[in-house]
C-alpha cells in the first residue's frame, strides 16, 4: 500500500535564523543548494506521493510562486493557510479542514526537517496497530517534546521540552488516519490532540535510526550543509 497525500506545515517564521528568514520564510532557505521544502517535497515523491497539502503563512506568497501548483516538481500541491502565531493544531487543522482531504490514512509532518526515513516502514507500523495517529520517533535532542513509550510502541505520556523520559523524541514526521479530524481543536498538537488519543490508546511510534537533520538555527543549519554535502559527494 502506498498513501498518495501528505500534508506539509511550512508556515513558521524560522525566529531563531532572522538574518535569513527576514526576507525569506524558512521552508526556502537552501541547504546544499535546494530549499528544504524542495527537499522534502522530492523525498515524498520518492515514496509515491502525489498530491502534497502545503499550509503556509509566513511570507506565504514566496512559497506559493516557488512551487505554484507543483508540476515542475512532480506533485499537485494546493495551498492552505492559517494564522502564523496560531499552533501547530491550528495549522493541522486548518489544511485538512480547507484542503477537503478524504484519504484514510495520510502523511503529516513539519515543513523543516530532512530525513531518509523510509516511509513504506511507517505506514506498515501505523496500520498494523490501527492507530489514529503513528509519531516517527528519534534518538534524545533537546529543545523537543519527549515520548514515553511502552514496551510495545504504544505511547503513554508526551512530555515537554527538557524532560528527558525514554531518550527518543517526535521528530514531527506523522501518519494520520482521517478519524484525526475529530481531535483538532487548536493550539498546540502534541498538547492537545495527542494527550487525548494517548487516553484512547490510538496513537502509536515508529523509531527512526537514520538521518533527520533540522534547520532551527545557524549552528543546525552549518550540521545539515555540511552532513548534505559529505552525502552528496559520495553519491
Amino acid at each position: 500500500m502506498v498513501l498518495k497525500t501528505a500534508v506539509i506545515i511550512a508556515g513558521g517564521r524560522g525566529t531563531r535564523l532572522e538574518e535569513r528568514t527576514e526576507d525569506l520564510p524558512k521552508p526556502l532557505i537552501p541547504v546544499n543548494g535546494k530549499p528544504i521544502l524542495e527537499r522534502i517535497i522530492g523525498w515524498l515523491v520518492k515514496h509515491g506521493v502525489e498530491n502534497v497539502i502545503i499550509g503556509v503563512a509566513y511570507k506565504k506568497e514566496m512559497i506559493k510562486n516557488y512551487f505554484g501548483d507543483g508540476e515542475d516538481f512532480g506533485v499537485k500541491i494546493n495551498y492552505t493557510e492559517h494564522d502564523e502565531k496560531g499552533g501547530t493544531e491550528d495549522a493541522f487543522k486548518a489544511a485538512i479542514s480547507q484542503s477537503g482531504i478524504t484519504d484514510e490514512n495520510f502523511y503529516a509532518m513539519n515543513g523543516d526537517q530532512i530525513t531518509d526515513l523510509q516511509l513504506d516502514n511507517l505506514l506498515e507500523c501505523h496500520l498494523k496497530n490501527d492507530a489514529v495517529v503513528t509519531i516517527t520517533t528519534i534518538n534524545l535532542r533537546t529543545n523537543f517534546g519527549i515520548l514515553h513509550i511502552e514496551d510495545d510502541g504504544k505511547i503513554k505520556e508526551f512530555k515537554e521540552k527538557g524532560e528527558l523520559i525514554d531518550k527518543k523524541m517526535n521528530s514531527g514526521i506523522y501518519v494520520f488516519n482521517k478519524k484525526i479530524k475529530g481531535f483538532l481543536e487548536g493550539g498546540n498538537i502534541e498538547e492537545n490532540a495527542f494527550r487525548k488519543l494517548i487516553n484512547h490508546g490510538k496513537i502509536h511510534s515508529f523509531h527512526h535510526e537514520g538521518i533527520w537533520l533540522t534547520v532551527n538555527d545557524k549552528k543546525e543549519l552549518k550540521h545539515a550543509e555540511e552532513t548534505l554535502k559529505r552525502l552528496e559527494a559520495s553519491d
